[in-house]
C-alpha cells in the first residue's frame, strides 16, 4: 500500500491506493484469491472520505495526519473486503427466493397434512435428493436451504414449523454458524433458541438434531464442530423431546479421517453413498 499527496493548493486531497493478491478467507464458498484494488480519497478541504471503487462515501474531520490515522486510512480499504465475506454470508434474507420456491411447490403438491416428518436445516439436507425413497415408511417433507446458519432458521421459523406442522422434525444446522465465525456459545444459544420457539407451538413434537459431519474439506474445523456436538448432545440428553444423532461413526474409517467413497468431488458434501450410510443410521430411529 502506498500514498501520495496531491499538490494543487486548491484542493489538497490524500490517495490511498491498494492492490495486493489475498487469498479468499477460508469461510468463503470460492477456492481461489484476489487481487484488493481500491482507492480511497480523503478530500481535505470538504472533509470527506471516498472509497473510489467502491461508492462508499463518509464525512468526517480530519486533523493533522498522524501515522495511526494513516494505519486507521489504510485499514479503511481491507473492511470493504471483508464485510462483503462476512455479511453477505449471514443475511437472514438470503434465502427469501428459497421460500417463494417452496410456497409455489407447495401449491402444485400440497405436503402431507399428517403425521409428517420435516427435514430441515442447511445442504446437507437440501442436496438429500432421494429422501422420500429412503424413508417410504414415513412421510417426510425436505424443506433444507444449503449454507443456511441457525439464526437463518429462526428468521423462516413461521415459514417452517407453524406452516408445516411436523409430528417429528430433523435438523441439520450448526456447522456453517461455525464456518463462517460464530463461536459455539453463540451457535448453541441460536439452537437452544430455535428449540424453546419451536416447542412453543409444537409443545410435542421431537426433534432429531444431526451432529456437525467431518468432512475432508473441514476438517481444520472438527475439534470446534466435536465442542459444539458434545455441547448439543449434553442438552439433548436433558430433554426428553431431543435426540442426538451423531453422524462422526458412519463417516470416519478408523484411524478417525474422513471415510474414502462418501464424499462428493467437493469434499464437503455427502454422495450417494454417504446418504446410503446416513439412511441406514436414521431408519431405525425415524420408522419405528
Amino acid at each position: 500500500m502506498h500514498s501520495h499527496s496531491n499538490r494543487k493548493p486548491t484542493s489538497p486531497c490524500l490517495f490511498f491506493h491498494s492492490e495486493v493478491p489475498r487469498p479468499i478467507p477460508k469461510r468463503s464458498r470460492l477456492n481461489s484469491s484476489i487481487t484488493l484494488n481500491l482507492t480511497l480519497k480523503i478530500d481535505f478541504p470538504k472533509k470527506k472520505a471516498q472509497f473510489a471503487n467502491s461508492g462508499m462515501q463518509a464525512n468526517f474531520l480530519i486533523g493533522p495526519l498522524t501515522q495511526s490515522k494513516k494505519t486507521i486510512l489504510g485499514l479503511l480499504l481491507i473492511f470493504p473486503w471483508a464485510f462483503l465475506f462476512s455479511s453477505t454470508k449471514s443475511d437472514p434474507l438470503r434465502f427469501a427466493k428459497d421460500f417463494e420456491k417452496f410456497a409455489e411447490v407447495d401449491k402444485v403438491n400440497p405436503p402431507p397434512a399428517k403425521n409428517l416428518t420435516l427435514f430441515t436445516g442447511s445442504s446437507t439436507i437440501r442436496r438429500w435428493n432421494t429422501l422420500s425413497q429412503d424413508f417410504s415408511k414415513t412421510p417426510v417433507l425436505n424443506r433444507g436451504f444449503g449454507g443456511s446458519q441457525l439464526h437463518q432458521v429462526l428468521h423462516h421459523f413461521d415459514q417452517l414449523f407453524p406452516r408445516y406442522k411436523p409430528v417429528r422434525i430433523v435438523l441439520y444446522c450448526g456447522e456453517n454458524d461455525l464456518w463462517h465465525g460464530k463461536t459455539v456459545e453463540k451457535t448453541l444459544t441460536d439452537f437452544t433458541t430455535l428449540v424453546t420457539r419451536i416447542h412453543k407451538v409444537l409443545p410435542n413434537t421431537p426433534i432429531v438434531y444431526l451432529s456437525c459431519k467431518p468432512s475432508p474439506k473441514r476438517m481444520s474445523e472438527w475439534p470446534t464442530y466435536q465442542e459444539l456436538n458434545g455441547k448439543i448432545q449434553t442438552l439433548c440428553k436433558k430433554e426428553p423431546l431431543l435426540k442426538y444423532v451423531d453422524l462422526s461413526p458412519i463417516l470416519l474409517d478408523t484411524y478417525g479421517k474422513p471415510a474414502p467413497g462418501i464424499w462428493d468431488a467437493d469434499d464437503l458434501h455427502l454422495n450417494q453413498a454417504g446418504y446410503a450410510r446416513l439412511t441406514k443410521l436414521l431408519v431405525p430411529i425415524l420408522e419405528n
